[in-house]
């Protein structure tokens, strides 16, 4: 199964000073791991691999698409998230946790008023966890896509935090009718994923990764020390201190590496 490795990112410094009241936009030191095609950089956060995990409780359904009953996309403790098919049929965002005579499973749902796109009802999928009751990950939303705008066959989705039964749309950089996708969380709500944005060059659509914190959504490729020096298209994972494991291509091209970002300020006093 996936199992998150969050605890495995290097600890380093933090920011979240305050000036006039705000909280101030995080900044980072970037580390080049090297190209993902280099023999023994293919670390383990760089693509989430469901494990089929047919065993566990389910809503019912079995009809969706050809993937399995349930996949699991992270797990550790008594705990573990991901997807279970419904009888609509539609995936959506689930979270399993057991005891030692019984396994228990949540079905979280959808982002409230969601679109259903054309293969059924409205999906969702949870990628990550921590230890403070949040869940992560993407759903389709009420907003229909930019790719077709006109017929509602295609709709927008959107990242989105999960607490204590309520779940919330956290957006898209690009807007509402682009997409997103929240990957990990750690356990001072700071969420990380991927965005669509719009470049100012020529209006196309790119990729980015993000860090959602404090409400606002971060475009994480403006936010190094000494500027963009790398086009980062998706976070993977981030640990205690802020830290984030993160993918994207170097600034004067390249193929894809693979990256730490490093938090500026004064650590965090992180458990052990």
């Amino acid at each position: 199964m996936y199992r998150s490795c969050l605890g495995a990112l290097l600890l380093a410094p933090a920011l979240y000073s305050t000036a006039f009241g705000q909280t101030a936009a995080p900044q980072f030191a970037l580390v080049d791991l090297g190209p993902t095609t280099v023999a023994g950089s293919g670390l383990a956060w760089q693509v989430l691999q469901p494990t089929p995990a047919p065993d566990y409780p389910s809503t019912g359904g079995n009809a969706c698409y050809g993937i399995s009953t349930n996949s699991i996309y992270a797990e550790y403790g008594n705990a573990a998230v991901g997807t279970t098919c419904t009888t609509t049929p539609a995936l959506h965002a689930a979270k399993w946790t057991w005891t030692s005579s019984n396994i228990t499973l949540t079905d979280l749902g959808v982002l409230p008023n969601a679109l259903g796109g054309p293969e059924g009802g409205p999906s969702s999928e949870a990628y990550g966890f921590n230890n403070v009751g949040d869940i992560v990950g993407g759903s389709d939303s009420r907003y229909p896509s930019i790719h077709d705008v006109s017929s509602l066959s295609y709709v927008a989705h959107h990242a989105f935090l999960y607490n204590s039964g309520v779940m919330t749309d956290l957006g898209s950089i690009a807007g509402p009718n682009y997409d997103s996708s929240a990957i990990a969380v750690n356990d001072s709500h700071e969420i990380v994923g991927t965005t669509q944005t719009i470049s100012s060059v020529d209006g196309s659509i790119l990729f980015r990764a993000f860090l959602y914190t404090h409400g606002t959504m971060y475009n994480l490729t403006f936010y190094l020390v000494g500027g963009p020096t790398a086009h980062l298209t998706r976070a993977f994972g981030i640990d205690c201190q802020g830290n984030i494991a993160a993918a994207g291509t170097p600034a004067s091209g390249e193929n894809t590496h693979s990256y730490l970002l490093i938090r500026q300020g004064p650590a965090r006093n992180c458990p052990n």
